[in-house]
């Protein structure tokens, strides 16, 4: 069965991080022969996971946010009975190529994807929106991302660690409105007056970086621009992440956070609800809201110990078998099946 795997998207963060998941995972399965239609080729997918890259183009890519029917020749040659589109604008175009089209909504925003057969969604939130909308139940499928840690936790207990001692906060991710670090900013300004030792780290970059760093600076410098950074060594260099997105989906960088063991202060948003699953493994505040933000902040530097349960919290909860590659790839499997099949009856 012949699989196309297709994003315009090329810059990393999570559609990149999800289309390498959904590729390892049905690059396992025999039965499936894959194939990317991306605008960068990846050889480490050729060998990894034995995939075939056709190239877009930057016409096509431009193309493919405003024409319903786009013809494709390569695209031509082949029949595929699955086609995993990770933009909804996409789905419109590719129906002709794909017996199926399956959207996978990474955005909390099923709207997008109304000319896909079927849609995956993340969270609970998001099939709820996707009802709404008047979409058919037996093409709703929920199907939360995978975490697989790369790394053992870093996460060491130390019991005695005392109250208003130096913390160090971070946050991390492209530099885009969404991402809320206006927020982050506001309420770091607030700590540091109150609690001076505290360090503040903001790792990233983006198209709002000078806007950032300009706005860091009216505010007092509060934090600590680092640049991208890698998470293995990011991590265990904070106690406390916080991630103030003003949508949030899922969060592969949250469930990286919490496998080595860092307290989390998250949004109520639908990605950090669902993963946290509830108060007692995280912090959350409003989006855009400053002052709840450094509420939770303060609750976390001046009680230790409160900060160690919720360290050990985060790991226990993205341990849970909800995340397993496994479970993942069952299900996956499950939702290509009775798709596939229900269209042979």
């Amino acid at each position: 069965m012949k699989i196309l795997h297709i994003t315009s998207d090329n810059k990393p963060g999570g559609i990149q991080n999800a289309f390498k998941a959904y590729l390892s995972v049905l690059s396992a399965m025999h039965q499936f022969e894959n194939i990317y239609f991306t605008p960068n080729r990846l050889p480490f997918y050729e060998l990894q996971y034995n995939a075939r890259h056709l190239h877009m183009s930057w016409m096509q890519k431009t193309l493919l946010r405003r024409a319903t029917y786009l013809p494709i020749q390569k695209l031509h040659h082949h029949s595929f009975e699955i086609g995993l589109a990770h933009n909804g604008f996409i789905c419109a175009s590719i129906q002709k190529y794909c017996k199926h089209v399956i959207g996978i909504c990474h955005n909390d925003k099923p709207a997008q994807f109304k000319d896909a057969e079927h849609l995956i969604c993340l969270t609970p939130n998001a099939v709820q929106q996707a009802k709404e909308l008047g979409r058919d139940d037996n093409t709703i499928h929920m199907l939360p991302h995978y975490f697989e840690p790369q790394t053992k936790s870093s996460f060491t207990l130390n019991p005695n660690i005392q109250a208003n001692s130096s913390v160090k906060i971070g946050a991390a991710g492209r530099f885009v409105e969404k991402k809320g670090f206006k927020t982050f900013i506001d309420a770091a300004a607030k700590i540091r007056s109150e609690y001076p030792e505290t360090e503040f780290l903001l790792a990233g970059d983006g198209s709002l970086s000078t806007q950032l760093r300009s706005y860091a600076e009216q505010s007092g410098n509060p934090v600590r621009f680092t640049g991208w950074v890698d998470i293995e060594d990011f991590a265990p260099s904070i106690d406390i992440f916080c991630l103030p997105s003003l949508d949030e989906p899922f969060g592969y960088i949250l469930a990286e956070m919490m496998h080595h063991g860092v307290a989390i202060i998250a949004t109520r948003t639908n990605g950090p609800l669902w993963i946290c699953k509830q108060e007692e493994n995280a912090l959350f505040f409003q989006p855009s809201d400053s002052n709840e933000l450094a509420h939770c902040l303060r609750t976390l530097i001046t009680d230790p110990q409160k900060r160690l349960r919720y360290q050990h919290n985060a790991i226990k909860a993205i341990n849970d078998k909800r995340f397993s590659k496994e479970a993942f790839a069952q299900h996956l499997f499950s939702i290509i099946s009775k798709i596939t099949k229900k269209s042979e009856s």
